[in-house]
C-alpha cells in the first residue's frame, strides 16, 4: 500500500500463523477495523504485496496526512477502487483516519466540484463520535453522471476543509494520468 514497506514478524503456533511485531502499527496505520479485508499476495523472499477493501468491498488507499508518507499530491486525498461486487456505486467508505484528520465532525453533507463547475451535494453518514463513515445520499448520481464503472481507481482531493469540499479524479488504466471527473 502506497509503495512502504512494513516489517511484520510472522510466527508458527500449531496450525496458525500469528502476525506479531509491527503489526499493531500497520494496523493502526490504515485505520483497519470490522469489516475490513486484507489481501496477502505473496511475491516470493517473504515479501507479500497488500491491498485493503473495506466494507463495501472497494480498494482504498490514503495519501496525505495521517496517510502514506509517500504522497506527491500536496492536498490531502484517498484513493478508492471501486468493486465489481458489491455497492461502491450507491456508497463509499472514507478511510477513518483520512475522515478524523481531515474533516470536522459531525458535517451532514461534503461536496465534490466537478470540471464542469457543478457543485454535487453529497450526504454523509457518520461514526457515533462524528466522524464522517461514508459518502452516502447524492453519491450514486455522481457514480452514473460521471460514468465511473466497477475497478475505476478515483482520487478524492480535499479542496476546503471548513466546508469540505472535493475534486475527483479517475486514474487511467495502469495509473499515471489523473482525469477531474
Amino acid at each position: 500500500m502506497g509503495g512502504r514497506v512494513w516489517h511484520i514478524e510472522v510466527i508458527r503456533s500449531e496450525e496458525r500463523i500469528i502476525f506479531s511485531t509491527r503489526w499493531s502499527d500497520f494496523f493502526s496505520h490504515h485505520s483497519l477495523t470490522f469489516g475490513y479485508i486484507v489481501v496477502f499476495e505473496y511475491r516470493g523472499d517473504s515479501t507479500f504485496l497488500t491491498s485493503i477493501l473495506d466494507e463495501s468491498a472497494c480498494e482504498i488507499h490514503m495519501d496525505g496526512p495521517g496517510g502514506s508518507s509517500s504522497t506527491s499530491q500536496p492536498l490531502p486525498s484517498f484513493q478508492i477502487t471501486m468493486s465489481a461486487r458489491r455497492f461502491c456505486h450507491r456508497c463509499i467508505f472514507v478511510p477513518r483516519t483520512f475522515a478524523s484528520t481531515n474533516l470536522p465532525r459531525f458535517v451532514n453533507d461534503v461536496q465534490i466540484h466537478d470540471a464542469v463547475g457543478r457543485v454535487w451535494q453529497i450526504g454523509v453518514d457518520r461514526r457515533g463520535n462524528g466522524v464522517v463513515r461514508r459518502f452516502a445520499r447524492g453519491w450514486a448520481a455522481f457514480y452514473a453522471t460521471k460514468n465511473i464503472r466497477p475497478r475505476d481507481t478515483c482520487v478524492f482531493s480535499l479542496i476546503n476543509g471548513d466546508v469540505p469540499a472535493f475534486n475527483v479524479y479517475k486514474v487511467a488504466v495502469g495509473g499515471g494520468e489523473h482525469t477531474m471527473l
